[in-house]
């Protein structure tokens, strides 16, 4: 039991009252009244595809500044002008391969024919801070 029934309880008077009340009768087309006034609010009676074409959709202003700046990022990356390909750089049989200023050689295959081993390995440790 609640307080408000415990409250109700101790008001004799007013179950008196509330005993004989009777609801009023719901007066004839009130139903179709508020459908109607439901659908014109909702405008539910608009055809779906135009809904579709005519609806809004609210976003909050942060997330669509971010999306701007995204389409933005992604526009200019997209018309920047693009780099040229790597071009590979073939060597040739008189010397060893010199790159070309900003031309970075491509190897496209490699071979051990010829590879020997080095006979000793030398380390030298130098700390920090040492001349």
């Amino acid at each position: 039991m609640t307080a408000d029934d415990r409250d109700c309880e101790r008001d004799e008077p007013l179950s008196r009252l509330l005993a004989r009340w009777e609801a009023p009768a719901v007066p004839d087309g009130l139903d179709e009244r508020v459908l109607d006034a439901y659908r014109r609010r909702t405008g539910s009676s608009v055809a779906r595809w135009r809904r579709l074409l005519t609806g809004t959709i609210r976003v909050p202003v942060p997330v669509a500044l971010a999306v701007a700046l995204l389409l933005l990022v992604t526009a200019a990356l997209a018309f920047r002008p693009a780099s040229p390909p790597p071009t590979a750089v073939t060597p040739s049989a008189s010397g060893p391969v010199r790159a070309a200023q900003g031309v970075v050689p491509v190897v496209t295959g490699t071979s051990l024919a010829g590879f020997q081993p080095v006979t000793e390995v030398t380390a030298t440790v130098v700390q920090e801070g040492t001349p």
